[in-house]
């Protein structure tokens, strides 16, 4: 299957929204929409057509989802963040700032095994993660399952 078109139309679609404006609420909730989108377009595209083999799926959820739904974690966070901002002095916005710094290294270094194992291009675990119906439960509610 060819998503390499569907994949490009999004990043135009997003450099664009970059550049319009300085709002950062705006581009958060624009992306939001844009990454939603864009992942119902790329699911409808998979019941449709389904997938040739096991290597087809890995290949899909390992390298072509993460593109655009890495998108949405991005601007789920950015919204998040600066929609809940104080907008007093900025001794509390850094404290603030790096509150939320410290929860993403938190949760960067929860999750430091798979990174890894992304990072290096291995393969061994790839029926493991990038195969439909091998859930891990223990991953938590923001792992983003509930947007899809």
């Amino acid at each position: 299957m060819k998503y390499q078109e569907l994949i490009s139309e999004f990043e135009t679609n997003l450099d664009s929204l970059e550049s319009c404006t300085d709002d950062i609420l705006y581009k958060a909730e624009s992306g939001i929409n844009k990454s939603e989108k864009c992942i119902k377009r790329l699911r409808r595209k998979v019941v449709e057509k389904g997938f040739t083999s096991k290597n087809e799926e890995i290949s899909f959820f390992k390298h072509i989802k993460p593109q655009i739904f890495s998108r949405l974690i991005y601007y789920v966070k950015l919204f998040n963040i600066e929609s809940k901002r104080p907008r007093s002095s900025s001794k509390y916005q850094v404290k603030y700032l790096n509150n939320h710094i410290d929860k993403l290294q938190v949760f960067f270094n929860d999750n430091l095994e798979f990174y890894h194992y992304y990072r290096r291009g291995a393969t061994t675990l790839d029926e493991e993660y990038f195969v439909r119906g091998k859930s891990d439960l223990r991953l938590p509610t923001e792992s983003y399952h509930f947007f899809i």
